[in-house]
């Protein structure tokens, strides 16, 4: 018996609720540090409970394991730790309040490895939506370390906040709304589907290249870029051309195409920037970059395309 994704979906209902009223409230003394904090919530309160809900929808036969049900159900309460932590000056009492989301998204993660070890689950489109459901726990320890005020090899708190964003949506989000995609193309003629197997290979294997490339070279992280924007931008053409126009509703049509192009013109300008650090010129700074990349990011690709297939699953 499958858990009611209704409990997931009101989460993320609330949660953007939530998130509306938090925007009146100021969580940093700058505004570059304000932004990416707004961006990092609008993570932990609205796309991840609205990704858990789309998760456990079209899996036949399996019953999602009681780390799941029990991470689905704390979720509220560990985006409301993380909440609080952002009204904290860094330190221990911010890092415990933060460690609560860690614990709820190692529940999730314990969850993607527990799926991957069943036979039945070995497609592409699903190894793809359990990478990100263990991505998500990264995201969340990189959080702790932000609120605790550590700088691990030398970065700066910003570079530790991009980090733990980077995680909660090029980690857990794309994954997902890959794994969505590659779900409707499972019937989809040969043609269709090994474009989306490379594509699903890029996007899972370029946010930890991107990473590592952070930590020891800025050509690694260029490297990183190009693969998982050529996989979004493969993705997105699969969409286009082949899963929303055998899609009924205008609506999830609209989203999914808006999260596609969106998807595109993100990548893009994260191609900028790492291009920019390689050489050293400067195309696109951090603030520009969270202005940009990191708003249609997390609005137009994530927000939007998860708002659209959860319109497709409900109809």
């Amino acid at each position: 018996m499958q858990i009611n994704p209704q409990l997931a979906r009101r989460s993320a209902l609330g949660g953007a609720f939530i998130w509306a009223i938090v925007l009146f409230f100021r969580t940093a003394p700058s505004a570059e540090t304000e932004l990416i904090d707004k961006v990092l919530l609008l993570g932990v309160l609205v796309v991840v409970p609205l990704a858990l809900s789309l998760v456990a929808v079209s899996q036949e036969g399996l019953s999602p394991a009681f780390g799941y049900r029990l991470a689905v159900a704390a979720q509220p309460f560990g985006a409301a730790a993380v909440i609080a932590s952002f009204f904290l000056e860094q330190g221990i009492r911010a890092a415990l309040l933060a460690s609560v989301w860690l614990g709820v998204t190692s529940l999730i993660a314990i969850y993607g490895l527990w799926r991957l070890s069943l036979n039945s689950l070995r497609s592409v489109a699903e190894v793809s939506i359990d990478v990100g459901l263990v991505y998500l726990s990264v995201g969340s320890g990189w959080l702790v370390m932000s609120r605790l005020g550590v700088q691990p090899l030398g970065f700066g708190d910003t570079i530790v906040l991009l980090t733990a964003v980077h995680f909660h949506f090029a980690g857990f989000a794309a994954p997902i709304l890959t794994g969505l995609a590659g779900r409707r193309l499972l019937e989809a003629p040969q043609k269709f589907q090994r474009p989306f197997v490379l594509a699903a290979v890029c996007v899972t294997i370029g946010t930890p290249l991107v990473a590592t490339g952070i930590s020891l070279s800025p050509f690694l992280a260029l490297v990183g870029t190009l693969v998982i924007a050529g996989g979004l931008a493969l993705l997105a053409v699969l969409v286009i051309v082949r899963i929303v126009p055998a899609l009924t509703s205008l609506p999830a049509r609209l989203l999914l195409l808006l999260s596609s192009a969106s998807a595109v013109i993100a990548m893009v300008l994260a191609l900028l920037y790492a291009y920019s650090i390689v050489t050293r010129t400067v195309i696109i700074d951090i603030p520009q970059m969270a202005m940009s990349h990191g708003l249609i990011n997390a609005f137009g690709f994530s927000l939007c395309g998860l708002l659209g297939w959860a319109i497709v699953v409900s109809d």
